[in-house]
């Protein structure tokens, strides 16, 4: 997906939110916001926006002089996340398909983006979820898939929606699939690290790996060799949230096998996912008319 000129207003309100969260007091901001706006001249609108946020963010960091703004809110995030379990675990219990819940559950849990929304009602957004079907929902074709498939690589997005990932992981898991789940090596936003994996308890189901860069989505000239490879020996990817869908949307390696899950919270997300609209919950992928 290439960015438009719609993106510029994204990129100075991420950096401002990084601001706040980073207790930047207003001289200092408008300061950086100043920089930030010559910066943003340069970017290359065929890149995108992940790509150019990724590079907007990071020049935040450094003119504020603070590499984890989001540090305590991730963590906290993790913990309120987990208050919500014994739902999702009930709506397992009482499920006919549980893989279908599970990525219900997930869905549901992309919508806790600190680089976008300030506030969110969690329960009720992950309530809402899973009693309503995807607006585009590719599920029989994934399942289709899913029977040849041996590797499974989840990309993993954010803290606190990672905790909603696990029963993705363990289900796969208990179906005999080998299944990878990635997380970025080092902090941007409130994107899941290591660590979150170990607190979500991923690494009882799934073989946790990382990026080998803190880019949002994936950008190929970061990512480790390691990373790479787990990329390409996949079978079937599910891809989480709105950046890895940027970063990957025009990969044409991937069209055989990328899934994407998320909330759309962009209009320009929307048009470029035919028949979705903003807000809508999508399992979505390219790999043929559907």
């Amino acid at each position: 997906m290439k960015s438009t000129n719609d993106c510029i207003y994204c990129y100075l309100k991420q950096a401002i939110n990084c601001m706040e969260h980073g207790k930047t007091d207003q001289q200092k901001q408008k300061l950086v916001l100043y920089e930030l706006m010559d910066l943003i001249k340069t970017f290359d609108v065929n890149q995108s926006p992940s790509y150019n946020s990724t590079i907007s963010i990071l020049k935040t960091y450094e003119l504020i002089n603070n590499d984890d703004p989001f540090l305590n809110e991730k963590q906290n995030s993790n913990v309120q996340a987990k208050k919500y379990l014994p739902l999702i675990h009930d709506a397992l219990l009482n499920s006919d398909d549980k893989l279908r819940t599970a990525l219900h559950a997930s869905s549901a849990g992309n919508m806790i983006d600190m680089g976008i929304f300030k506030n969110y009602d969690i329960k009720k957004i992950l309530i809402d979820t899973l009693e309503n079907d995807f607006s585009i929902d590719h599920y029989p074709l994934f399942r289709e898939k899913l029977n040849k498939a041996k590797k499974i690589l989840i990309l993993g997005d954010n803290c606190g929606e990672i905790i909603f990932d696990e029963p993705i992981s363990k289900i796969l898991n208990q179906m005999n699939k080998q299944v990878y789940y990635s997380v970025k090596s080092g902090p941007i936003l409130n994107d899941a690290l290591y660590v979150d994996a170990i607190v979500a308890n991923i690494d009882k189901s799934a073989t946790i790996i990382e990026t080998g860069s803190n880019d949002l989505g994936v950008n190929f000239k970061n990512t480790s060799n390691e990373f790479n490879r787990i990329f390409n020996e996949s079978d079937l990817i599910i891809s989480k949230g709105q950046a890895n869908f940027e970063s990957l949307d025009e990969y044409e390696k991937g069209y055989e096998k990328i899934f994407f899950l998320l909330k759309i919270k962009c209009d320009k997300v929307a048009e470029v996912i035919p028949g979705s609209t903003l807000g809508d919950s999508v399992f979505y992928t390219r790999m043929r008319e559907i």
